[in-house]
């Protein structure tokens, strides 16, 4: 079963530029954003990061067609919040995440 994986370059952070991968083991999505991604977001193999997420929301951002064969594949552009930028939070309707609108004390519980 493929698993939900940030990948993010060591250097500049997981806030800068970080991809969504669905990989099987971290070894594989790191090969993965390796191959794909490092000359746009790292520097090279020891720069390339990732870090296993658990996050069930994430799984709505995968390829479907993809999931279903269980083949590898990264997600460039995942949903984000418009204001903080961040991906992977829950979204409302204007596109602004939890921790946003906590932080601006608009929740509505």
């Amino acid at each position: 079963m493929l698993k939900p994986y940030m990948g993010y370059s060591r250097y500049l952070g997981s806030n800068e530029g970080a991809v969504l991968i669905f990989a099987h083991t971290a070894k594989e999505a790191r090969v993965l954003m390796y191959r794909d991604w490092s000359n746009i977001i790292s520097d090279g193999w020891l720069d390339t990061a990732v870090c296993l997420l658990h996050n069930r929301l994430l799984y709505e951002y995968a390829d479907s067609d993809k999931i279903l064969l269980d083949k590898p594949h990264i997600i460039d552009n995942p949903p984000s919040c418009r204001i903080c930028y961040q991906w992977g939070y829950k979204l409302n309707e204007d596109d602004v995440c939890e921790v946003c609108l906590e932080e601006r004390g608009d929740r509505n519980d």
